[in-house]
Parts: C-alpha cells; sequence; structure tokens
C-alpha cells in the first residue's frame, strides 16, 4: 500500500507538471522557437525602438482611438482620477473555461475519461496526440457504431462535440470528425497541411515542421474572447433521443461548443488588438528588467518592438477606457514570452507612487515633475512633450482557465480569480494628458535588477458590433419543446456550418498573396521568399444550437 501510494503521488506530480506546461511551454512547434538550445547572452540594445525611443503623442492617440473605437477617449489623468476610474469591474464577470488543448483533440476530447485519477494511471494517452488521435479512430470503429446502446451514464460521459453531433442526430459525427481530422493535419505537417498554392521555385523545399505539439495550443483566444459576451451555461440540459434514453450536456460542453464558435469566428480578424507576440523562449532584458527586442522575427522585416511592447500608457488609457468606462472585459496575454496564455480580464485596480521614491500616495502626491528629477534612468526614452511622470501599480484581475468538469451547476463562484501585478509609470503632458510611459521591474527602478518587468504581451478585445459576426442561420423551423430534439433541418444547416474554410490567400487579402519562406532543397544557400496561399478547415457548431443550449442551460 505504501509502495502504490508512492508510485500515485509521484505520477500525480508529473501530471500536474505536464499540465502546468500548457501555461508556460517551452517550444512552439509552428515556429521551433524555443524548440531547441538558444544562446541566452544579452545582445546589445537597440536604441531606436521602444522602450528606448518614444512612441509619439500622435502614435499614442492613434492606437487609443483605434482600440476604444472613440476618437474623443479620457486621457486626462486628472479626469480619471475625479471619476474615480481608478478600479472598475466589467459589466459581466467572464466565465472560467478550458482552452480546450488541441493535443487531446479539443472540444473532441473525452474530458471526463481524462479526470487527475486516470491521468495518473495513463499519462501517455494525455500529453501525446498520436496517442489520443490513434484511440479516436478505435473509438470511432468500436462505440460510435453503438452509440444508441450505451447507457445514460456512458452518454453522459461524450466529448462535447459528440453530444453536439448526437443531438442533432449525426451519427456519423461530422464535427467530432473534423475536429480530429484538423488535429492529425496540424500535428503532422503544421499549417503547410493546409497548402492550397505556393510559387515553389525548382530546386527548393517548404520547411521542415516538428511534429511536436505544445500543450499549451488550443482554442483560448475562442474562450478567453467569448467568456465575456457569451452568457454563461448555468445547469445541465436534458434531452430525449429516439430510444427513450437522456441525453445530458453539461455546462461545460456548452461552454466547450462556444468557446469553439468563437475561436473559429472571422470575428478573429476583426478583434482590436495592441501589441505584437514575443516569439522568444528567454527574451532579453536590459539592466533595469525591462525586455527589448535584439532578434529579428522571422515574421518581420525589420526589427520591431515584439517583447518590449505592450506600450503602457496605450494599455492604461485603454483599460480605463474600454473597462472602467464602457465595463467591457478585455483580453491579455500574461505571459510576456514565447508561449500563449490568453486570459479575460474582468477588473482591474491600481494606486500612485512617486516614482522617484517608490512611496504610494494620491495622484497629486505622486507625480513629480521630470525637472525634479535629474536622475531618471529613462530621461533619454521620454516622451519630448512629457513635463511631469507618476508610478502606477496595477492589478488587472483575469479569469484563470480551468479543467473542464461535470458540474450540474455553474456560477461565478466557481471562477477562479488571478491578480496580475506589475508596476509601469505614464507621462504627463502640461495639459494633464497621458503621453507616455515605461514598464518597472521594481516601483523604483534600480540598475542591475534581476527582475523582470512582468508586463502582458499584448492585450485586444471585441469589436463593439460584435453581435454580427454571430447572427443565427434564418429559415429554419422552429425548435419549441425544450427536451425535445431539434428538427432535420437543423442538422443539414450545421453540416454548412462544419464546412468553412478560412483561406489565407490574394482573393482575401487584397489581392496581395501572403508570403512564405522555402528553403534549397539541398541545404546549401539561402532561403527564398515566395508567394503561397492556405485553405485551412475551420469547423464552427451551429449557432442556433449554441444559442438553444445557452438558453435552456439558464432557464
Amino acid at each position: 500500500m505504501k509502495t502504490y501510494l508512492i508510485l500515485t503521488l509521484s505520477l500525480s506530480m508529473i501530471a500536474t507538471s505536464a499540465f502546468a506546461q500548457m501555461r508556460d511551454s517551452d517550444c512552439d512547434p509552428e515556429t521551433d522557437r524555443g524548440c531547441t538550445s538558444e544562446d541566452s547572452a544579452v545582445k546589445e540594445p537597440n536604441h531606436t525602438i521602444y522602450p528606448y525611443k518614444p512612441f509619439s503623442t500622435s502614435r499614442i492617440n492613434e492606437r487609443l482611438a483605434y482600440m476604444t473605437e472613440n476618437p474623443n477617449f479620457v486621457s486626462d489623468i486628472w479626469e480619471m482620477d475625479r471619476r474615480g476610474l481608478n478600479r472598475a469591474t466589467s459589466l459581466v464577470q467572464p466565465w472560467g473555461g478550458s482552452f480546450w488543448p488541441l493535443f487531446q483533440g479539443g472540444i473532441a476530447n473525452t474530458y471526463q475519461d481524462k479526470d487527475t485519477t486516470t491521468f495518473i494511471f495513463t499519462p501517455l494517452q494525455n500529453i501525446t496526440w498520436q496517442a489520443n488521435v490513434k484511440e479516436y479512430k478505435k473509438r470511432k470503429e468500436t462505440v460510435y457504431p453503438r452509440i444508441y446502446d450505451l447507457s445514460e451514464e456512458d452518454l453522459a460521459k461524450l466529448a462535447p462535440s459528440e453530444k453536439y453531433d448526437l443531438l442533432l442526430g449525426d451519427t456519423s459525427f461530422d464535427l467530432t470528425n473534423r475536429v480530429w481530422a484538423y488535429t492529425e493535419k496540424w500535428g503532422m505537417e503544421k499549417k503547410w497541411g493546409f497548402l492550397s498554392q505556393i510559387d515553389m521555385p525548382e530546386g527548393y523545399r517548404t520547411p521542415n515542421v516538428s511534429k511536436n505539439m505544445a500543450l499549451w495550443e488550443g482554442i483560448c483566444h475562442g474562450w478567453a474572447l467569448g467568456a465575456g459576451y457569451t452568457p454563461r451555461p448555468e445547469h445541465p440540459v436534458n434531452f430525449t433521443l429516439p430510444n427513450g434514453k437522456k441525453l445530458q450536456i453539461f455546462p461545460s460542453d456548452i461552454k466547450a461548443l462556444a468557446s469553439m464558435m468563437w475561436a473559429n469566428s472571422t470575428i478573429q480578424d476583426n478583434v482590436l488588438l495592441e501589441g505584437n507576440r514575443c516569439n522568444e523562449k528567454n527574451p532579453d532584458k536590459d539592466t533595469y528588467g525591462r525586455y527589448i527586442d535584439t532578434v529579428l522575427d522571422k515574421n518581420d522585416r525589420e526589427l520591431v518592438p515584439r517583447c518590449g511592447d505592450t506600450h503602457p500608457a496605450i494599455f492604461h488609457v485603454a483599460l480605463v477606457n474600454v473597462m472602467g468606462i464602457e465595463g467591457r472585459p478585455i483580453v491579455l496575454d500574461h505571459n510576456a514570452k514565447l508561449a500563449i496564455a490568453n486570459q479575460p480580464v474582468g477588473s482591474y485596480e491600481f494606486n500612485y507612487f512617486n516614482p522617484k521614491t517608490g512611496k504610494d500616495g494620491s495622484l497629486s502626491a505622486s507625480m513629480i515633475s521630470l525637472r525634479d528629477y535629474p536622475r531618471d534612468p529613462y530621461r533619454v526614452s521620454r516622451n519630448p512633450e512629457a513635463t511631469h511622470i507618476v508610478g502606477v501599480h496595477m492589478n488587472s484581475r483575469y479569469v484563470d482557465w480551468q479543467l473542464p468538469k461535470k458540474r450540474v451547476f455553474d456560477s461565478p463562484a466557481n471562477d477562479t480569480i488571478v491578480d496580475n501585478k506589475f508596476n509601469y509609470d505614464l507621462e504627463i503632458n502640461s495639459r494633464g494628458k497621458i503621453v507616455g510611459g515605461q514598464w518597472r521591474a521594481d516601483k523604483v527602478v534600480r540598475a542591475g535588477s534581476r527582475k523582470s518587468t512582468n508586463q502582458p504581451d499584448y492585450f485586444w478585445l471585441a469589436p463593439r458590433d460584435w453581435k454580427n459576426y454571430f447572427r443565427p442561420y434564418t429559415g429554419l423551423p422552429e425548435w419549441s419543446k425544450g427536451d425535445a430534439l431539434p428538427p432535420q433541418e437543423y442538422k443539414t444547416a450545421a453540416v454548412v456550418s462544419h464546412s468553412f474554410i478560412y483561406e489565407e490567400s490574394a482573393r482575401f487579402n487584397g489581392g496581395v498573396s501572403p508570403n512564405c519562406k522555402v528553403y534549397p532543397a539541398n541545404g546549401r544557400g539561402e532561403p527564398a521568399d515566395v508567394n503561397c496561399e492556405f485553405r485551412i478547415p475551420k469547423p464552427q457548431p451551429l449557432i442556433n444550437v449554441v444559442d438553444r443550449l445557452i438558453d435552456l442551460s439558464r432557464q
């Protein structure tokens, strides 16, 4: 018994470690960033880009007008203070949900068979996409043909996509098959598996790709955005199948369908986003702990701030206007490094401090004149229009992701709220307008700091017209009775929704084809940039079904 307990605890720690990596994996299989050892020596800072070269006031105002969708956004720091905008909560708390890891088949994951106990004894099945694809194919042959023979208990354990298919009367499991097909294709070939056209020069090849799959890959972009706008599913919904058995759909199942609907919607091309993705496992830092960009990213033609953005002035003013004034949530990637960790932010709170002494205080007591701060370490990086600076200690509270569970009731009390704290200063002009700022590892900046600024990588939000991207299909018959299956016409409409193909092509890019890098087949010579196009399957559940499930789960 003692040996059994030790083995269980050891495997449990392995499992916990593996799930922890979902948030901060060392490897990005698409870019191969972080997949091999890298030179960790700090490169020479580039003083022609932020944080050394300040953003101009016009650039900051242009980005803020875009992010707030309001040319008359509030940037007067005194007005913010008078209106009590130092803290705010979104009108609706985003709901906690899974990012539905891709290596487990996303929303086609039978998550109830992968709880902590099962994970302990079958770790390989749970952390390799190849094993999970193999298990799905076996399931397709042995379980799907006898789906109506399953007990109500086993029906309740189906994956979210399987329940959705069965609800529609689709025993071919169209959506589920498409989700798994994407998982396998991505695992084998990454984006090159969806290549539809390429101007390949003779003697060249597409890049070699890793068949690894990062544990953090999934649809966090769908969950994090949709959780702030889609009503929270609260309790299970039951339907009567043709054989008289009950199909129970849990709040986690409905959240999964909503998350995929948002992830594969074209709204993702129209979100309001500020900042660039950092593709470095260990980005360089300067002597003050600020992230700096020293390596040209493969996606860029010139060195730009990627790990050294998001600009604190844009973040601060946008957050105050979007959430503080309008009550809308935002999404941020709280990991400033390679791995993506999109999280919905539902509240914030900040206080001021004196950037020279680090002492907390009111706005008037904390703001100092730049003339009285001759040893400001960021002096040469300040906006020339700035006359004063003030320190800000920010806590942007986000809703954390969670493992999907067979929970019979879901409420805000089930969400995990995480404090996400960091420091920065804001540059103020003579009229009280915010015109710049710098990230700070500590309240008082010191050379030789071993800390980092802990800043967000980027932040984004849905546009005000987001509902235009989620219009239900018209012409379908009424789905009246609560526990009855949808009319047959819903199944036909659903297949159309499942068949959505996202094109990266000249047709949808202003007549200009995307650009791909190809390599000499003999391994010698320089890579070449060529025109290429992609057709990427992005299956979406039928919005009419998702809306219906949400409504029923809240009655």
